[in-house]
C-alpha cells in the first residue's frame, strides 16, 4: 500500500504541465507536515489521498470547518471517481459544518457549490472564483455572512497559496 507521501508525489509528478518534480515534492511534504500536525488524513482504497486542515471562521469560531488539500489520485486511477468517493468518505467521518477548497472550477465547482462570503485564511492573489465551499450543516454559511478566516501550521505558509509557477 502506498503512503500519503507516495500518492501525492506520484500524482503531482505525473500531472505535468505547470507541475514538475519540485511541486510533487512540495505537495507530498505538505501532506506529511499536515498529518504530523494532526490534520485529518484519508487514504482511499490505497490510490487516493487528501488532508483536511481545521479552519476557523472569525465570526463563527464554534463551527467545525476544514480546508481540503492536497488531494491526489495515483495516475492509473484518475478519472474513475476515486477522488469523489474519497471526499464522500471523509465527509462521513469529519462531522464538519463546512469544507472549503481552493482549486480549479473544473474539478470542484459542482461538489463545492455553496455560496459564501468567507475570506481566504491566508493572503493570496488567487481569484475568489476558485474559493469553494460545501456546507454539511445546511444554512451555516448564510448565517455567518461575511467573515475572515484563519488557519495555523504548515498550510498557513503563504507559499502554499501562490500560483504553482510561484511556489518553487
Amino acid at each position: 500500500m502506498k503512503t500519503p507521501y507516495q500518492i501525492q508525489y506520484e500524482a503531482f509528478l505525473a500531472e505535468g504541465g505547470i507541475y514538475d518534480e519540485r511541486h510533487a515534492k512540495l505537495y507530498a511534504e505538505l501532506a506529511e507536515d499536515l498529518i504530523a500536525e494532526g490534520s485529518y488524513s484519508i487514504v482511499f482504497e490505497g490510490v487516493a489521498h487528501a488532508c483536511y486542515t481545521p479552519m476557523t471562521l472569525v465570526n463563527a469560531p464554534h463551527l467545525k470547518c476544514y480546508i481540503m488539500a492536497p488531494l491526489a489520485v495515483l495516475p492509473d486511477f484518475q478519472g474513475q471517481r476515486y477522488a469523489t468517493r474519497l471526499m464522500e468518505e471523509a465527509e462521513k467521518h469529519l462531522n464538519a459544518d463546512a469544507i472549503f477548497v481552493l482549486g480549479d472550477p473544473m474539478h470542484y465547482a459542482t461538489r463545492y457549490n455553496t455560496p459564501h462570503q468567507v475570506a481566504f485564511p491566508v493572503e493570496t492573489q488567487a481569484p475568489v472564483e476558485c474559493w469553494f465551499a460545501k456546507e454539511l450543516t445546511p444554512g451555516v454559511l448564510a448565517q455567518v455572512g461575511e467573515t475572515a478566516s484563519s488557519i495555523t501550521g504548515a498550510f498557513a505558509n503563504p507559499i502554499m497559496w501562490k500560483e504553482p509557477s510561484e511556489q518553487v
